[in-house]
């Protein structure tokens, strides 16, 4: 016979307590902001929202089978209107997970960071208080509603900042009664109480009228399902052929960029970070030799160029036979750099066709799509740097 557990008095969870604290918990906000955050509407522009369902949908609808459904989760760009209004206009994909959940890696976090950072240098320039106002994700056939996960990521945005606010997407209320357009928004009563809260629908005002607003996005859709298998393959080519082939290629037989010996140390001081940059523009071989692995192919054309570089001033100082040897020097220079230029321009005009095709569904692309580009991005940008210093030192317009 199983022992019957005695349930202490001060286990038990003091509901009064409870209700009373969120009561105070809510005269501040009140007091805080003049109004209670917790029941602030918000506005959906339709930018957002095609994006919610358009990347919703690669991954769960009607044409799939339900055991193949996947949630997919991602954040909410925007602004508060005089603490009356939640603005949501924008919302970028970040990961796809499997049938009831999403898990974050590293590469979302740092993603997210440098969105942020984007979205802060955008509205300094435009001079505008957009950022990351909360967070959206998919229940494909389960409705709306917080799990405890859910709860918990919620925490994450609304402790912060008591407007934040979740939306969810579930393709299987699009069209219906009570959800027309299929989102929900929502948002936890007291955050203060941690997963003990309890959440509520949060008011949601559209830009558009319903009707059209599940119009324009069907279309959208449409457009969607026709072109992502061939943006697919694209971000494929981008990402096996570019990168791991033309661009590993092109550094094995034309190698400009230094391999680290040790890790880049990460730094906030500008100083160091600049310091961290030069060896992309300065040549110094003894600091070099002792921290990166030299490509030879750079060694040498420094070299050249440096050895080139003496000859000329020494040549120019006497005033004897300078231009001749000067026109000497760029051609030889030239001519080593001719192929690893044909090379890098061949490259980047693929590239550049690549996302020509992307481009058009480059909003509805993840973390992990996005990154494929801009890793190749970054490391070809990379090369071209020192590649373009190099061709310009060959033209030897040398300073007095």
């Amino acid at each position: 016979m199983t022992k019957k557990k005695e349930t202490n008095q001060n286990d038990k969870i003091d509901l009064k307590s409870i209700k009373s604290t969120e009561l105070s918990a809510t005269a501040q906000l009140i007091k805080e902001y003049g109004v209670n955050p917790i029941k602030t509407p918000a506005y959906l522009a339709y930018n957002a929202y095609r994006k919610i369902v358009g990347y919703g949908l690669r991954y769960a609808n009607d044409e799939m089978s339900p055991k193949d459904w996947r949630e997919v989760y991602g954040i909410l760009i925007g602004s508060i209107e005089d603490n009356k209004k939640v603005m949501i206009k924008d919302a970028i994909p970040m990961v796809v997970g499997d049938r009831a959940g999403v898990k974050y890696e590293n590469k979302q976090y740092v993603d997210m960071a440098q969105i942020d950072e984007s979205i802060f240098e955008r509205s300094i320039q435009d001079k505008k208080n957009d950022f990351i106002i909360g967070w959206w994700h998919t229940h494909p056939g389960f409705g709306f509603f917080y799990s405890p996960v859910d709860c918990m990521t919620q925490l994450g945005y609304q402790i912060p900042n008591p407007f934040a606010l979740g939306i969810i997407f579930d393709h299987t209320k699009f069209l219906s009664d009570e959800y027309f357009i299929g989102v929900a928004g929502l948002r936890l009563n007291n955050p203060d109480q941690g997963m003990l809260s309890t959440y509520d629908f949060v008011n949601v005002e559209y830009e558009l009228e319903k009707e059209q607003m599940t119009k324009k996005v069907k279309k959208t859709v449409k457009d969607i399902n026709k072109q992502m298998d061939k943006v697919l393959k694209e971000l494929n080519y981008i990402d096996e052929t570019l990168r791991k082939r033309a661009l590993a290629q092109l550094q094995r037989n034309y190698g400009l960029i230094l391999v680290p010996k040790k890790d880049i140390k990460v730094t906030k001081n500008e100083f160091e970070a600049e310091e961290d940059e030069n060896y992309l523009y300065v040549w110094d071989p003894d600091f070099f030799k002792k921290s990166f692995r030299i490509p030879k192919f750079r060694e040498k054309m420094e070299n050249e160029i440096a050895k080139c570089e003496n000859l000329l001033r020494k040549l120019k100082q006497e005033g004897i036979k300078y231009d001749h040897k000067k026109d000497k020097c760029q051609k030889k220079i030239e001519s080593l750099l001719n192929k690893p230029n044909e090379w890098y321009n061949k490259m980047m005009g693929a590239f550049t066709k690549c996302i020509e095709k992307v481009s058009s569904v480059y909003d509805y692309l993840d973390t992990n799509e996005r990154k494929i580009i801009e890793y190749f991005e970054s490391r070809s940008s990379e090369y071209y740097k020192i590649l373009d210093k190099l061709n310009s030192r060959a033209k030897f317009e040398l300073k007095n």
